[in-house]
């Protein structure tokens, strides 16, 4: 899928009422799996949880753009999780970030029953004169990565609307297995010698998956 125009993505970072955790997964599964499935507009949605804090819940969702997004927010099925949400979180809050470069693998989530991906989240601080160093060597690596590995499923590059020298990464792995030989690959190697000047800070973590959902083989790159 072959995107020409920026989607709409969300963030969204939720804590939830301990009492809440049992529902909070089966209402956030039913709106998910449904709104894939009957919204063609709805690219992806993640529904991830820290992964040493249960109720801190970090949802991605993009879409084709922010009218796709106002008919997912009209759906029964949305309506249904935001009434329970209302009451079930302490806390809320919403980051629109701006789509640099997302790929997918064509068999991304194809609906066959697997065992939980290795997600990790990196949020990159780049310094101003390195930008476009670093978006060539980053974006080069993302393509090789996808295309080499088979354990590589889907990476997501993505900018903070307010604070564009600030990345976020949301990439899915099969298993530890396949991240760890990632690491090794000659593209991540040439990646990080290129960029090792042009970062001011850089924070990594695991997420665990608890509703995963795209149309799939979602590619797109901003242009400058």
């Amino acid at each position: 899928m072959n995107l020409t125009e920026p989607p709409l993505i969300k963030m969204y970072d939720l804590v939830l009422k301990p009492e809440k955790q049992a529902e909070y997964l089966v209402y956030g599964k039913r709106n998910l799996e449904l709104s894939i499935q009957t919204e063609p507009q709805t690219l992806a949605m993640h529904a991830l949880q820290k992964e040493n804090d249960a109720l801190h819940k970090v949802v991605f969702e993009i879409y084709t753009d922010l009218a796709a997004q106002k008919r997912h927010q009209n759906a029964p099925q949305f309506k249904k999780y935001a009434a329970f949400a209302k009451d079930a979180l302490v806390e809320k809050n919403e980051t629109e970030l701006i789509p640099e470069l997302l790929l997918e693998k064509v068999d991304f989530l194809s609906g066959k029953a697997h065992a939980p991906l290795l997600v990790r989240l990196a949020r990159l601080k780049i310094k101003d004169r390195h930008m476009a160093a670093f978006k060539a060597a980053v974006f080069s690596e993302m393509r090789q990565a996808i295309a080499l590995e088979t354990g590589v499923l889907a990476l997501y590059a993505t900018s903070l609307k307010n604070e564009p020298d600030v990345w976020l990464f949301l990439e899915f792995y099969q298993d530890e297995v396949a991240y760890q030989a990632h690491l090794k690959t000659p593209h991540f190697e040439e990646y990080l010698a290129k960029t090792k000047d042009a970062l001011e800070k850089k924070e990594l973590q695991t997420l665990r998956e608890e509703t995963l959902v795209s149309q799939g083989n979602i590619d797109y790159e901003r242009k400058r």
